[in-house]
């Protein structure tokens, strides 16, 4: 490898708006984000929250095919 081209990877601390935090290896300084696998429904297992009914299509489906399908 080239000297002096490549940026210099650190291990940072990321901050979540929760208030978890979780170690990496990156270029950058300072990172923070909104969601993370310590508070997004997916990850915690929330089940209300991953799918979204719009219009009722979940039960003109049941209608149209039946609750057993």
């Amino acid at each position: 490898m080239k000297d002096k081209i490549h940026p210099k990877m650190r291990l940072i601390t990321v901050k979540c708006a929760c208030g978890a935090e979780h170690k990496i290896w990156t270029t950058r300084e300072n990172i923070r984000v909104d969601v993370c696998s310590n508070c997004h429904p997916f990850y915690k297992g929330d089940k209300s929250v991953l799918f979204v009914d719009t219009e009722g299509r979940v039960e003109k489906f049941r209608r149209k095919y039946g609750e057993d399908y």
